[in-house]
């Protein structure tokens, strides 16, 4: 695909997710019953459960910063808190059209960290993929809890690739123990999915078990790999929405206002430290980018 029509696809995409969205708000008004709900979460919520909401949407951002300095940290000069302040600046401007999140913290890498533009480009796929195969391993260990009627038997085949963490720390990691270590990582973050769709199914009455919410994150994440779509806007909402009322978990209605809730907590919380983040790394950036220049007029 030419970069023409990639950008052509991407503005597409951006469009019809923002239909998406519009039309899970007017399906919710459509509903007294969830409009109920919605008003009692928002002017009489739970401290407990926002608390943790936000807190899990925090280890999101560190374990998101994880998985990619796993993947980077042995071909650039990068700190694991610098690769978490990108994620969180990047995770914001990714609501855009034509996703400049992705191509500025591509080009961050490149200028400031000494990251080759050809391994960031690598990263991202190899995220992507660390990321389907977390969703298809944690749903294989949901359906072995149902079939087998053993909670716990899913829970220990749900946690086996935590044991990345075990994967041996050298300056020079093959691409095994760093497709390991992201892999950890990525179940940090799978956790904190998981808390999250807890706690804003809980504000709206709906309480959910273990292996509820475990089905609710297979959901989610698999939605949120839907390409050209950052964050897998509007379509994470109605994927929540249409498959928990399919499997018996929730309504269609009350889906897709907790996975509203679940958004508005990402623009309340994650959009302020994703703008603040983006200060020392314009300012790193512009200094790199200086030194560059200057290298460049001494030759």
């Amino acid at each position: 695909m030419t970069p023409g029509r990639r950008r052509i696809v991407r503005i597409a995409a951006f469009i019809v997710a923002i239909a998406l969205l519009v039309a899970a708000v007017i399906a919710i008004l459509r509903s007294a019953p969830t409009i109920d709900q919605v008003r009692a979460a928002v002017v009489h919520p739970d401290p407990t459960k926002v608390l943790l909401c936000i807190a899990a949407l925090l280890v999101n951002i560190v374990a998101c910063g994880g998985i990619f300095h796993a993947l980077l940290a042995s071909f650039g000069r990068i700190r694991r808190f610098e690769m978490v302040q990108l994620i969180a600046t990047s995770s914001v401007l990714n609501y855009l059209p034509l996703r400049p999140g992705l191509i500025g913290r591509i080009a961050h890498q490149d200028v400031v960290n000494g990251i080759p533009l050809r391994r960031s480009a690598i990263s991202v796929v190899e995220a992507g993929a660390v990321c389907a195969c977390s969703i298809v391993w944690l749903a294989g260990a949901v359906a072995l809890a149902h079939w087998t009627g053993i909670d716990t038997l899913g829970w220990i085949v749900a946690v086996l690739p935590s044991l990345g963490w075990c994967a041996r720390r050298t300056t020079q990691p093959t691409t095994v123990q760093r497709l390991l270590n992201a892999l950890a990582w990525r179940q940090v973050d799978l956790l904190a999915w998981g808390v999250r769709y807890w706690a804003v199914f809980g504000l709206l009455g709906v309480s959910l078990s273990p292996i509820d919410c475990a089905r609710a994150v297979c959901i989610g994440g698999t939605a949120n790999l839907v390409p050209f779509i950052g964050n897998g806007l509007g379509i994470r909402e109605w994927a929540i929405g249409l498959a928990g009322e399919r499997m018996a978990l929730w309504s269609t209605d009350v889906g897709l206002a907790a996975e509203l809730l679940n958004r508005a907590v990402d623009v309340a919380v994650a959009v302020p430290i994703g703008l603040l983040c983006a200060v020392p790394i314009t300012r790193r950036l512009r200094a790199a980018m200086a030194a560059r220049d200057g290298t460049a007029s001494g030759s």
